[in-house]
């Protein structure tokens, strides 16, 4: 996180809220600090606006560091915003504080700066994709209040492409991109994002700039030759189809795909050893087969 703790500030308090997006059992929890922790508090708000208590610790000891399970989970249901409320202690008054005479902390990994965690274990209730949703309402909080925040929008795009929302998965990928041009898999997944909403174009510009980035990234190439395929700009797909069947010689499938786009050329003879290759690798490959039939076909009937 972003916080910074001043010198000699006896308390500092870090908050966070974060509002469930559907019901959860909760079944274990972790509180996290480090030397400068004093109160750390987590509780949820019910819709009724009742206040459930999650843990409370009025004293903090980093020996204390660990996952606390409840005897019973938690019922908390959707629409409960989960608050943490954190106190640290930087002055010369906390025992624990490891700088003598104090100084200004900053949020890090190691034992010397500082850290403000509170990590649920929950069981989603109802059918469906309960994780999916609840990390994706978490990543959408975070993006909102860490503005600069890449790697939270990257994971966002993602998920959202996993559940069926391209679009949205479009203009969080777009700005993640803003935030790092030169990642080459924020231009793949944006480019994906772009390809299933229908914009061809701007998927293969996106591409172009991934393979760009790097060249072996096989997923980007086979993404850019299948819209280029679209796009009617053969010769070109071809050469990325080449590179992507030669970089990964066993699979069965690459090879049919090559197969069929060297058919589409009218390259026969050539498409015909990529099927007869595809199912040396897979004798039950059904459109290896089917291709190499068509291809017999075309080389017989010239």
């Amino acid at each position: 996180m972003g916080a910074d703790w001043p010198a000699g500030e006896r308390d500092f308090a870090v908050s966070d809220d974060f509002r469930l997006p559907r019901d959860v059992d909760v079944l274990a929890i972790y509180p996290h600090a480090h030397y400068l922790g004093h109160v750390l508090e987590g509780y949820a708000t019910l819709p009724s606006g009742q206040r459930k208590w999650l843990i409370r610790i009025p004293d903090w000891d980093t020996t204390w560091q660990g996952v606390y399970h409840y005897r019973e989970p938690v019922f908390l249901p959707k629409g409960a915003v989960i608050s943490m409320r954190y106190h640290y202690d930087n002055s010369s008054a906390n025992p624990r504080n490891p700088n003598s005479p104090p100084r200004r902390v900053r949020g890090g990994n190691q034992s010397t700066d500082e850290m403000t965690h509170l990590w649920l274990q929950v069981l989603p209730h109802g059918a469906g994709a309960g994780r999916i949703e609840i990390e994706s309402a978490l990543l959408q909080h975070r993006v909102e209040k860490y503005r600069d925040d890449f790697d939270a929008r990257i994971s966002l795009g993602a998920l959202m492409l996993a559940g069926f929302d391209p679009a949205g998965a479009a203009e969080v990928l777009q700005q993640a991109v803003r935030l790092n041009p030169k990642h080459e898999e924020a231009r793949r997944f944006l480019g994906m994002a772009l390809d299933a909403v229908g914009r061809s174009p701007e998927a293969i510009a996106q591409f172009r700039i991934a393979v760009e980035l790097k060249p072996d990234d096989g997923q980007a190439r086979y993404n850019l030759a299948r819209d280029l395929v679209k796009s009617a700009k053969f010769n070109e797909a071809l050469e990325n189809s080449r590179q992507v069947a030669a970089a990964d010689p066993h699979n069965a499938d690459l090879r049919d795909d090559f197969g069929e786009l060297l058919m589409q050329q009218g390259q026969i003879a050539a498409a015909l050893e990529q099927f007869n290759a595809a199912l040396e690798l897979d004798p039950s490959q059904k459109t290896a087969l089917r291709d190499r039939s068509l291809a017999l076909d075309q080389l017989q009937t010239h």
